[in-house]
């Protein structure tokens, strides 16, 4: 997980080396008094107005080290589980060793991001050199071969966009206010209430940003329009004419529901798993993908991924964690044929199902276990729901077609009933001779008979007729 912070990483430390160099410069050079500097003891004040460069990049590696300390916080928080109190408390009890630690530790933290940046772009193009597509525009290119972008959700997806650049903005805001408190607040106490409230704005820009994209997320959960979604997705993942995919989850879900398995899961190369709930989305995810693409090998390897997540969202995470592994373990049993275990599970979601899609994904596995099980009452009640319920998702095409059948079975079940209704018929053998009076017309002796015929003299005038239309081999005691 820790490679795909990397690159923030990266970028969160040049960032404050950048803003402590120039700070300390300002007071440096601003001030040719040096009365800025009474903080420090006389010699140091001297070595620093003598080597203001010096200064400059030492006062930037301080800050970059108070940066380095929030990361690995972070980074421990979702590496292992680690609680915030405890970082919180560590902070408050020896914030100066915390700040010498990070400050040492910010040449090791920014050769290990590099390090961590150059392995994941390899595996990164290793993995799209095995799908054979060179990047997120060459995606964009394959989904367009099968299906069209709607340019009516283009100026919702700018709308989106703009939201979320400007959630960035205020976090970038954020962290010049921060940097002006430390250097001009010289209580400690003050300092670090100070980080700490960053952190928790930090928090809350985030789930804003992340609400910014329900309006995209609302085509797919409740109007069950994947190809709208999708369309969402890359407009608003389209800067200046260059794709750079965002929200891969949500886009091979998309995907997913298209019965397009193949391309979501070369979407989701580029997902990025960076604590452990986006892992456990992944796999949960890739399990679907295994299982439309037959793959059992790969469904049983996410289930294992899966169990070794753990979330550190306390009951609600266990729950959280619950449910996916609960709905991998049924795809598993769906693919072994434990029918009776899925449908049970199947029933369940269907009652706890919040949004259309999952009412529609659940309904129709219902509908297609109970065809299996030649229960075809209940089948068509379901296939009809996922008609009426389920928009755009392929399994609705799916759906009409065995119901289309359920009404082929019924009709061949009526015209048999019918047919087994009508009177059975007396049967007639070859053997069987009809005796006639026949009166003698005056004739020679050579033209007088004994008054008997076969059936094939007289022919079948005499017989019983036949309902009209029917034959030997539509014969209803045939059939039965």
């Amino acid at each position: 997980m820790w490679k795909y912070r990397c690159k923030t990483q990266l970028i969160t430390l040049a960032l404050a080396f950048v803003c402590g160099a120039v700070a300390f410069g300002f007071l440096l050079y601003a001030d040719p008094s040096n009365a800025s500097l009474s903080f420090l003891p006389p010699e140091l004040a001297a070595y620093a107005a003598g080597n203001k460069i010096a200064m400059c990049v030492s006062g930037g590696l301080v800050v970059a080290g108070i940066a380095n300390i929030i990361l690995i916080g972070q980074l421990l928080m979702t590496q292992f589980q680690v609680s915030p109190i405890f970082i919180y408390l560590f902070l408050f009890l020896m914030p100066s060793y915390l700040i010498l630690i990070g400050t040492a530790l910010v040449i090791p933290m920014v050769i290990l991001s590099i390090v961590g940046l150059i392995q994941l772009k390899t595996g990164r193009d290793s993995a799209f050199r095995r799908a054979k597509i060179t990047g997120d525009e060459e995606l964009v290119r394959i989904y367009e071969l099968h299906h069209k972008l709607d340019p009516q959700y283009k100026a919702m997806a700018e709308e989106c966009r703009k939201n979320a650049d400007r959630a960035a903005s205020i976090y970038a805001l954020g962290i010049v206010a921060v940097m002006c408190v430390l250097f001009f607040v010289n209580n400690i106490l003050i300092m670090m209430l100070a980080i700490m409230a960053y952190m928790i704005i930090f928090n809350y820009i985030a789930r804003y940003r992340a609400s910014c994209m329900i309006p995209i997320t609302k085509l797919l959960y409740e109007q069950c329009d994947p190809e709208a979604c999708i369309s969402a997705i890359i407009y608003y993942s389209t800067r200046r004419g260059k794709v750079r995919l965002t929200n891969q989850a949500l886009l091979a879900q998309c995907l997913i529901y298209l019965n397009d398995p193949q391309l979501a899961q070369d979407v989701l190369i580029t997902f990025p798993r960076k604590d452990a709930a986006s892992v456990l989305t992944y796999w949960s995810l890739m399990s679907y993908i295994y299982y439309l693409m037959k793959d059992q090998a790969g469904l049983e390897r996410s289930y294992e991924e899966a169990t070794k997540v753990r979330l550190n969202f306390g009951h609600t995470g266990v729950m959280i964690r619950s449910e996916e592994l609960n709905s991998i373990k049924n795809r598993l049993d769906l693919m072994n044929g434990d029918f009776s275990e899925c449908k049970r599970y199947f029933l369940q979601s269907l009652k706890t199902a919040v949004f259309p899609f999952q009412k529609a994904d659940a309904a129709y596995y219902i509908g297609l276990i109970s065809f299996v099980q030649q229960d075809y009452g209940l089948a068509a009640m379901y296939f009809r729901q996922v008609i009426q319920t389920g928009g755009k998702l392929y399994f609705v095409d799916n759906a009409r077609g065995y119901l289309e059948k359920i009404e082929e079975l019924d009709a061949m079940d009526q015209a048999q009933e019918q047919q087994a209704s009508l009177p059975a018929l007396p049967a007639v053998t070859e053997s069987e001779t009809v005796t006639v009076d026949v009166q003698e017309p005056e004739a020679s002796s050579e033209d007088a008979g004994d008054g008997t015929r076969t059936p094939s003299e007289t022919g079948p005038a005499d017989l019983p007729a036949k309902p009209e239309g029917s034959s030997g081999e539509n014969d209803p005691d045939e059939d039965k």
